[in-house]
């Protein structure tokens, strides 16, 4: 768990809530089989409300999304406190969110979104731990 202030950890609490709801909805979605370009936007969201709430508690603002998660990378990947394996299905929630804007492309298979959604419940426990949100 790390070391954060009362303040930081309502903060991390209140990411966690929207991004568990952001999880809930992306599962609603596919099993009501809805398009999977809305699935993988709540589904990226699901990873970045975790990212916001880390950095905050360590007191780096809120930037442009990339930033954000080049400084989590950089904070909690690089150090060991996220494995690397839930960083990747970050990144990819990441790379797929603009791309899948365009249903017509089809980028994702059903597939990839339902491993996503794995990683992303392993990403929102993991991080809970570290703020005390269990």
């Amino acid at each position: 768990m790390m070391n954060i202030t009362r303040s930081e950890q309502e903060y991390a609490r209140f990411k966690l809530a929207q991004a568990r709801e952001a999880l809930e909805y992306a599962h609603g979605l596919l099993a009501d089989k809805g398009e999977l370009n809305y699935v993988v936007n709540s589904l990226y969201y699901a990873f970045y409300y975790p990212v916001l709430a880390l950095l905050h508690a360590r007191g780096i603002p809120a930037a442009m999304q990339s930033v954000s998660i080049a400084l989590f990378e950089k904070e909690f990947v690089k150090t060991g406190m996220i494995e690397q394996r839930l960083f990747h299905a970050l990144q990819r929630a990441f790379e797929l969110k603009p791309k899948c804007s365009v249903p017509q492309l089809n980028i994702v298979s059903r597939h990839e979104v339902e491993a996503l959604l794995v990683e992303a419940s392993g990403f929102l426990s993991a991080v809970g731990r570290m703020v005390g949100d269990r």
